[in-house]
């Protein structure tokens, strides 16, 4: 039986994070997890990581890499092996039985209901070694987005935006002004790539006019465009409204007529009730989302939704282009004042890109960033 120092099984497990982070934005709404097979002398001999929805899982990519034998060997995986049959693809825990190996080791056990505990046990009455929780909070954290939909029923939030040396956001009054540069905004395509919705206030409609695409960058699945309206003021000839896959939602005080001229237009409108009876709710929102299989929602908000996101906990992390650029303008808007640890940053030409963690947030697990956005994207110093 494989048996190796703890301070390996560290080792080899953040290199299996390291390989399930390759699958990001390709894997939803399944888990990114990788998986590592060492032989009884210490070497790698196979390894893998979930590269598509639908595809092989990580622990059959990594049997069937296996440069040796695998009988006798340990996996390292991150997630622990599925069972059920109840989706694409065959259920891991059958191939690593099959491929004899001697022990496994898991990061963290899988929350979904029908696996959550039950792979662990077969491979144990296999005979095979299990243990557990090796970088669990890491490993925790890498799933986040998906624990977010299995467990709390709503997408994991990402807040994104950039601010000035001087903290503004945009110009006076809330002109729109370039604060970012050019690689950063490249950057924000890959960034909207890996996520299944964006979501955008109605000011930012108004003041921006984007489009809330992901340009010049592949995509592995549709892009659902997201505004919030409260009284239904966007313009009929807003460029969000092209192409279609955008949902508008209002409250229930919005024109009826207003509601459907915008439906005219492709958009779909969801009336929802406000508690106040101003602001669309932020929770229903996120129901809605959900439901829609939204896992990764991009919410690129300016001062007042960001607070809001802030302030009803429903953000998980945030993605802020920090520009070395002073605006200069005294009655500027200012970027909200976080106080979530920052767990990653990389260089853009000049730009930095931070990346933070909410601890307050219920799928958050640890500040060490198992999803370090660096790593994630592939960025070298310099853009």
């Amino acid at each position: 039986m494989s048996k190796l120092p703890g301070s390996l099984d560290v080792q080899f497990m953040r290199r299996a994070i390291a390989l399930a982070m390759r699958g990001r934005g390709a894997v939803e709404p399944n888990p990114m997890v990788g998986c590592v097979i060492v032989g009884s002398d210490g070497q790698v001999i196979g390894q893998g990581f979930h590269q598509v929805f639908g595809g092989p899982h990580a622990e059959p990519q990594a049997i069937a890499s296996c440069t040796q034998s695998p009988r006798g060997a340990t996996a390292y995986v991150t997630l622990e092996p599925c069972c059920h049959t109840d989706k694409k693809t065959p259920p891991c825990v059958p191939a690593v039985i099959a491929a004899g190996l001697a022990r496994v080791v898991v990061g963290c056990n899988d929350p979904n209901p029908p696996v959550a505990g039950r792979g662990v046990r077969l491979l144990r009455e296999a005979g095979i070694r299990v243990d557990e929780g090796v970088l669990g909070p890491q490993c925790r954290q890498l799933i986040a987005p998906f624990t977010a939909r299995i467990v709390h029923r709503r997408p994991y939030v990402t807040l994104k935006w950039a601010r000035s040396a001087d903290g503004k956001v945009a110009g006076a009054a809330g002109r729109r002004v370039q604060i970012s540069n050019e690689a950063s905004r490249r950057l924000v395509h890959e960034l909207r790539a890996r996520c299944d919705a964006i979501l955008v206030g109605v000011n930012t409609v108004l003041a921006d006019d984007p489009l809330l695409t992901a340009r010049g960058v592949a995509r592995m699945r549709p892009l659902l465009r997201v505004v919030l309206d409260s009284r239904l003021r966007m313009p009929l000839t807003a460029r969000v409204l092209e192409g279609g896959g955008v949902l508008v939602f209002c409250t229930s005080a919005a024109s009826p007529d207003r509601a459907e001229a915008l439906r005219q237009r492709g958009a779909e409108v969801i009336g929802l009730s406000a508690g106040d009876g101003a602001r669309v709710p932020l929770d229903a929102v996120l129901a809605e989302l959900h439901r829609r299989n939204v896992m990764h929602l991009l919410v690129e908000p300016g001062p007042t939704l960001a607070a809001a996101f802030v302030a009803a906990n429903l953000a998980d992390r945030a993605w802020v282009f920090r520009s070395p650029r002073v605006l200069g303008e005294a009655g500027a808007p200012s970027a909200i004042a976080l106080d979530w640890p920052a767990v990653a940053a990389v260089d853009v030409a000049g730009d930095t890109l931070v990346e933070y963690l909410n601890p307050a947030s219920a799928v958050y697990c640890c500040a060490e960033a198992s999803a370090d956005i660096a790593k994630v994207l592939g960025c070298a110093a310099g853009g």
